[in-house]
């Protein structure tokens, strides 16, 4: 990676390209760690496909494609969170550019995956209603049904910001 040059006796040496750190070796827990996390992708797929299996059958009856639409990306969202985090602790996931590339994709798809949930709770707000009952913002919000999809979106995007960042 070095051009000598000499003049007068006096040898120089002239850096020609990018010096690469040295690659760090991937623990075997990290390497655990991160096996599981691609493990956990086969239950959540299959788990996933039940769900989009309901959902398509709902469709003959009255059920919206939205929802089959909706499902279909949160199912993504997860998978592809194990999927980066798996990748990452088994150190494919090192240089610089697969680091940004992983995380803004996580906090894309945590954008998309927030505007279809807000789509499902104007849904569900406007079924209450229907119902004649009509919860707070905050009341809905309290919800434990309501925080914890609110949450795991924003857990995708931490997860991707922390990828992004290490």
């Amino acid at each position: 990676h070095y051009l000598q040059a000499s003049t007068h006796g006096v040898v120089l040496e002239i850096p020609t390209g990018k010096r690469e750190p040295p690659r760090e070796k991937t623990s075997p827990v990290e390497v655990g760690i991160g096996a599981l996390f691609l493990l956990l992708i086969l239950p959540t797929i299959s788990y996933s496909l039940g769900e989009l299996s309901d959902i398509a059958d709902s469709l003959e009856y009255g059920g919206e494609v939205s929802d089959l639409r909706n499902s279909l990306i949160y199912s993504i969202t997860t998978v592809s969170i194990l999927l980066v985090l798996g990748l990452y602790y088994l150190g494919a996931i090192r240089s610089g550019g697969a680091k940004l590339a992983s995380g803004w994709f996580l906090i894309s798809l945590a954008i998309l995956n927030i505007l279809c949930r807000l789509q499902d709770f104007r849904e569900e707000i406007r079924m209450n209603q229907d119902w004649g009952w009509e919860p707070s913002a905050l009341e809905y919000l309290s919800w434990p049904s309501t925080h914890e999809r609110i949450e795991l979106v924003f857990l995708g995007a931490v997860i991707g910001i922390l990828i992004m960042k290490r």
